[in-house]
């Protein structure tokens, strides 16, 4: 065998070092870390059993282990009182020969283990997290290949840890930032809302009844491939943004206690495009060109398109107009139908559900008709549920 074709083979056969390495590189999380340690490191070390010990404050905590027989996998002992809190406070390595015949080694809690000898390395040893050790059944001092092999192994799991540690706080800036993202989206929402004759809980009902309809949609597997899981959630985030062009229209047609006339519904249909600039904009100015936009716009621009291209503001008929705008339509006028306005009174539900049947094909697309027929119970819950009533609760 040459030497080039030997070396290819120690570098890909299971259980080598780079197989550890690159198994670590792509742990997400400690417990992969531990358990890929657990895979790896004792026929690579050449020990009797490995654990790993993980610093959990003032105490080590015996998280994994590969043995012979059984250590301490599970307990947790002192800093103080244990070998691997030895290690991790003194940042240094450990080799005994006689665990029995040193002081820092708790006799009592060895007597009932195989372990004679061994060897405890911290895990970043600027600023130890964890400990790997590993034990011998029979008394013997190892060798200097078997602790170069345990100290390489725990400074990969070194790496290892680190990375996990910065995705973590990366997916909690993000997680912080979709927060602030979708307390904005709110606040926009909510500034609409008061310039408008439309109660605060119009839009945090929308959303849900966005989100129902889609996906009994999802369920029986219609819509598809557009229609899936992340679709039904950037529905259910960019629906409170459907009306935000109103925050354009002039107080003395919002503010009217009554019906527009022709020249001011004209007016106020410009609320739509209105709504779709001002998303635009934002847009723009983040520098952004995501789905979560896409969807807000298209809902805002076209949820008053009707399906026989009789809406506004550009006459798009049928499939013309996008789903999301299919959907929140249904939402849209369903809300208006049972919610008391100042011109005029609330609808029961079971007339608002009769009149969305009644414009199937005509303001409405006909399949989602048919779909929110039955799940027009769900949204009589989550009117009732939040209702402009003080006392309404769903959240």
């Amino acid at each position: 065998m040459s030497a080039l074709h030997k070396s290819v083979q120690d570098r890909t056969h299971p259980g080598s070092t780079e197989d550890l390495t690159l198994k670590l590189s792509m742990a997400r999380g400690v417990d992969e870390i531990l358990a890929t340690v657990r895979e790896y490191a004792r026929p690579l070390v050449g020990a009797d059993g490995i654990t790993f010990v993980l610093r959990d404050g003032d105490r080590c905590h015996y998280a994994e282990e590969d043995a012979i027989s059984p250590l301490w996998k599970g307990q947790r002992f002192p800093l103080e009182t244990c070998i691997s809190g030895w290690s991790m406070l003194n940042r240094q390595a450990v080799v005994i020969e006689d665990i029995y015949a040193d002081p820092r080694i708790p006799h009592a809690a060895y007597r009932p283990t195989f372990v004679k000898s061994l060897a405890m390395v911290p895990v970043r040893a600027e600023d130890p997290v964890a400990a790997i050790g590993a034990y011998w059944a029979t008394r013997r001092l190892p060798s200097d290949a078997e602790l170069s092999m345990l100290q390489r192994i725990a400074n990969i799991a070194a790496v290892a840890m680190t990375n996990v540690a910065l995705v973590s706080s990366l997916v909690e800036a993000r997680d912080e930032a979709v927060r602030a993202r979708e307390a904005i989206i709110l606040a926009m929402a909510s500034l609409a809302e008061t310039r408008d004759n439309e109660t605060g809980n119009h839009v945090r009902r929308t959303q849900h009844y966005v989100r129902a309809l889609a996906e009994e949609l999802f369920r029986r597997a219609m819509f598809r491939p557009e229609l899936d899981e992340e679709l039904i959630d950037l529905l259910y985030k960019s629906a409170p943004l459907h009306d935000i062009g109103k925050v354009g229209i002039p107080d003395r047609i919002m503010l009217k206690p009554g019906k527009l006339d022709a020249d001011e519904f004209a007016v106020m249909k410009t609320h739509a495009e209105l709504g779709w600039a001002a998303i635009s904009k934002a847009e723009r100015n983040l520098g952004t060109c995501g789905s979560f936009f896409r969807v807000a716009k298209e809902i805002a621009w076209t949820h008053h398109e009707r399906w026989d291209g009789s809406g506004y503001p550009r006459g798009l008929r049928g499939r013309q107009i996008p789903l999301p705008g299919r959907l929140m339509a249904i939402a849209d006028v369903y809300d208006a139908l049972v919610s008391k306005r100042v011109y005029k009174p609330a609808i029961p539900h079971a007339d608002a559900v009769g009149i969305i049947i009644g414009e199937r094909g005509r303001h409405f697309d006909p399949d989602l008709v048919d779909v929110f027929v039955d799940v027009a119970p769900t949204f009589d819950i989550i009117f009732q549920g939040m209702s402009d009533q003080p006392d309404s609760n769903l959240n």
